[in-house]
């Protein structure tokens, strides 16, 4: 849910200083060679080197690039925000109810934001919003552990703390996500990465790991079949709703951006000047991409508004 030389391969939370000639830099700043797969656009260049300019705001000076990762960064906190009135006022019967499906699905839209950088710099050959990378893995790691937690201690199921969390497949798959992001969270700094040299990426590998056992925690929870709505009713479209199939949508596009040939394929078309072609080419799928996610967004946004009035939905 990264690059070292060009953006081939992408890694989460942070790209991996590696051994690079000359002095080591942090990889969020590293500009990729002009060729292979590094290959970046003319304008592509001049769009980095704007958003890198400052600009006076009150008394100091920033970059637009902070300003926009900001802007564009602050989606992540809002699944951690709708928990806040829960929390302050300790209503046990909303988190129960709610705060699974607000954390979760928060988890799970910060998972596809973090993976999604890449193939936005596959297509656009512009790095300044790298940095997105490692926050939205961050915030995936926040949400992931906090809906473990509140299972663990508000689910009806019987048993302790792990007992809940490893009674049912569902819970057990959740559990083992939740462990694997751990070292994905402690390690995702420039000091973990100059430590742990080229093993840092292998570790963060486990990234795709989690993705796979995504697909495997929602099959467990809700299946195949379209039986169940979710998200909120009103438009009758149950099948839309299908949490694996939404799932499966927004893959498709992550997944297909990451295949070399597909990236090697781009990068020639970018060579030739055809970027028409390229976005003319990966429009369905990107369609496809975003309309998962429009359901995913739709059950957050009501989900979580129900929760944070504390008024939680069960639907």
């Amino acid at each position: 849910m990264t690059t070292t030389r060009g953006y081939d391969r992408d890694f989460y939370p942070r790209d991996s200083p590696d051994t690079w000639p000359g002095k080591q830099q942090p990889a969020d700043d590293y500009k990729p060679p002009a060729d292979g797969y590094g290959y970046q656009p003319r304008r592509s260049k001049r769009v980095d080197e704007w958003m890198e300019v400052e600009f006076k705001f009150g008394g100091s000076r920033i970059k637009r690039k902070a300003l926009a990762l900001v802007l564009l960064g602050g989606p992540a906190v809002v699944p951690l925000f709708f928990c806040l009135p829960a929390l302050f006022t300790l209503d046990y019967n909303t988190f129960s109810v709610a705060v699974d499906d607000v954390l979760g699905t928060g988890a799970e839209l910060c998972l596809f934001f973090c993976l999604l950088v890449t193939p936005m710099v596959t297509l656009t050959g512009q790095r300044w919003f790298v940095p997105l990378r490692r926050w939205y893995g961050i915030m995936m790691a926040c949400c992931g552990i906090g809906d473990a937690i509140a299972a663990g201690a508000t689910d009806t199921f019987s048993g302790g703390f792990f007992a809940k969390l490893t009674e049912h497949t569902f819970t057990l798959v959740g559990l083992i996500m939740v462990m694997l992001v751990i070292p994905l969270l402690v390690t995702g700094n420039n000091w973990a990465q100059r430590k742990l040299g080229r093993y840092w990426k292998v570790l963060h590998r486990l990234i795709y790991v989690i993705w796979g056992l995504l697909a495997i925690h929602l099959l467990t929870l809700f299946g195949f079949q379209p039986d169940v709505q979710v998200g909120g009713a009103g438009d009758g479209d149950i099948a839309f709703h299908q949490r694996f199939y939404q799932y499966s949508a927004c893959s498709i596009f992550l997944l297909t951006l990451r295949l070399p040939p597909v990236k090697r394929w781009i990068a020639a078309r970018q060579k030739e000047g055809r970027n028409w072609l390229v976005f003319l080419t990966i429009a369905p799928i990107f369609a496809l991409f975003v309309f998962g996610m429009t359901f995913l967004i739709n059950e957050e946004i009501f989900k979580g508004l129900d929760m944070f009035n504390n008024t939680p939905s069960a639907e």
